[in-house]
């Protein structure tokens, strides 16, 4: 049985089936293991681990801690109350007419973020004035339709990580402040603090950067030096507000005091870090790296929700769910009416989305493809569905992308 407990909880002759640390990811490349000694136990606390995930089939059992399936159902039931606390807002113009826009701006962003890391390469300062000007094209595009960019960014090449998760983070941010009603002239500058938060992996050797294993102690700590790296780049920046630059520095602090590279906590971190921290995690465990497949959406969402309690300001990480939704478009869901689907829009209620149906469980036999207004039918989301038991790449779920492109492979 999968159970959750806390580092205090902990003890040797327990096994950990998950560290539940997503940021840790480069150096947890064996995430189970046995507890051996006390010693193991203070290395997992230094690194800032709350609580974690245990079998107690393969080792020691603890009496007092929930399953995994209690978390879970306590999880899911709070981000429904959640999304009750801020009506969504309909689209102001549907995904298939957004899309194609969209992938211009993408190629766009990735052509700017490709420029301005040649021009560092080649020891020139950071120029942001074309960053500024995509940005509001970004903002645009989010303000039309919040979900086309970023269902956009979340296609990519696993050899492009770092480029597409720069993008991905920026219009992430931005559909945040959209949301949480940011004055413009701050969103903007947020904005482009998240389009260049990484750009200090620029100086982190390739070797470690895309290193498709665990990295060796050393290899960790110099891969953590990129926000450090991030900021002596964007100090020199031209036009570049404050605000943008300590995101670049402070985007892997923690509210609890275990980031890094200062230790600040709780709000001695600014509020774009904050921001900043919430999107980065987010993208970071929903993508598929060279050693390791993506989180689905809802899954990632739950995670943020129980990494509020220590790591995140708690207020912000709720206010990201209800503004990426429970059910993000993307999501394999299970209605109450036994219908099989995937989420591809929203309506004025986000426990009600729209999903592209394709299959009826209730007879056990596929249906031709459709979309059903849950809002309008007056049907819900039951469940969230694993889309491995369906396979969703030969289907025609997501038509209305640009032609050659699929989220579901």
């Amino acid at each position: 049985m999968i159970k959750k407990i806390t580092i205090d909880q902990l003890k040797p002759g327990v096994f950990i089936h998950d560290f539940d640390s997503g940021w840790h990811t480069e150096n947890l490349f064996i995430n189970q293991t046995l507890v051996k000694n006390v010693k193991t136990i203070d290395i997992i606390r230094s690194w800032g681990i709350k609580e974690v995930y245990i079998d107690t089939e393969r080792g020691l059992d603890i009496d007092a801690a929930k399953t995994a399936r209690e978390v879970r159902d306590e999880t899911d039931k709070s981000l429904h109350e959640l999304a009750k606390a801020d009506p969504s807002s309909s689209y102001y113009i549907p995904l298939k007419e957004e899309i194609a826009i969209a992938e211009n701006i993408k190629k766009e962003a990735a052509s700017v973020i490709q420029r301005a890391t040649a021009n560092i390469l080649a020891g020139e300062p950071l120029e942001t004035e074309d960053a500024f000007q995509l940005i509001e094209k970004m903002g645009d595009s989010v303000t039309r339709n919040k979900d086309a960019l970023i269902l956009l960014t979340r296609i990519r090449q696993k050899d492009e990580y770092t480029l597409m998760h720069s993008i991905s983070v920026g219009s992430l941010v931005l559909s945040f402040c959209y949301f949480a009603k940011i004055p413009h002239e701050m969103t903007l500058n947020l904005a482009v603090g998240a389009l260049f938060h990484d750009i200090g992996k620029t100086r982190i050797p390739l070797e470690i950067l895309n290193k498709p294993g665990k990295l060796t102690d050393s290899e960790f700590e110099e891969m953590k030096r990129h926000a450090e790296y991030s900021a002596e780049v964007m100090v020199n920046a031209t036009n570049l507000p404050h605000e943008a630059f300590d995101m670049g520095l402070h985007h892997h602090e923690r509210y609890d005091g275990t980031g890094y590279p200062d230790g600040l906590k709780g709000e001695e971190i600014g509020y774009g870090s904050q921001v900043a921290a919430i999107c980065d995690v987010y993208d970071a465990i929903t993508s598929a790296r060279c050693y390791k497949g993506g989180m689905e959406s809802i899954l990632a969402l739950r995670k943020l929700y129980e990494w509020s309690n220590y790591h995140f300001n708690k207020d912000l990480t709720y206010k990201f769910i209800r503004c990426i939704g429970v059910y993000p478009i993307g999501t394999c869901v299970r209605l109450e009416s036994d219908l099989i689907g995937v989420v591809v829009g929203s309506t004025d209620n986000v426990l009600q989305p729209i999903v592209r149906v394709f299959y009826n469980d209730k007879k056990k036999s596929a249906v031709p493809v459709y979309d059903r207004d849950l809002f309008k039918i007056g049907d819900k989301v039951a469940s969230y569905e694993d889309p491995g038991k369906w396979d969703l790449g030969k289907l025609k779920i997501f038509d209305d992308l640009p032609a050659g492109i699929s989220l579901f492979t």
